[in-house]
């Protein structure tokens, strides 16, 4: 009897630390960040966790260079499908318009910024800077 309360509670100990450990990594990365392309908006990525998991948008713009000067010409938005933070690195899927899903990562730089990067965008795919909106 003693032996299952003894394993009951350290089980209930590491649980209690691996919910911690999860919400530390992802409450640093629930917020709205911003990424440029030509000094233009280029990127916004939105996280947060109102129902208790890990959500948010991504809003990719397209930028044309027509007529000489940058300007954004259209905006993409998209959910967030199957957001999670491993390690301290939230990774998502969003949904392209051909259907099919479209892979990204982001990773943290050590100048508090961070970077975001499509997976299977191939080879020569951007990888764009973005800073949390404070």
């Amino acid at each position: 009897m003693k032996r299952g309360i003894l394993l009951t509670g350290c089980i209930l100990i590491a649980s209690a630390g691996l919910l911690q450990a999860e919400t530390i990594g992802t409450a640093d990365w629930v917020g709205v960040w911003h990424g440029g392309l030509d000094g233009q908006p280029g990127v916004a990525l939105t996280l947060a966790k109102d129902t208790g998991e890990l959500g948010g948008t991504l809003v990719l713009n397209m930028v044309s260079r027509d007529g000489g000067l940058a300007h954004v010409i259209a905006s993409e938005p998209h959910v967030l499908i199957h957001p999670r933070v491993d390690g301290n690195a939230p990774s998502f899927a969003v949904k392209w318009r051909s259907g099919e899903l479209m892979n990204f990562v982001v990773a943290r730089s050590p100048d508090g910024t961070a970077t975001i990067h499509c997976l299977g965008c191939g080879a020569n795919a951007p990888v764009g800077e973005i800073t949390k909106a404070q």
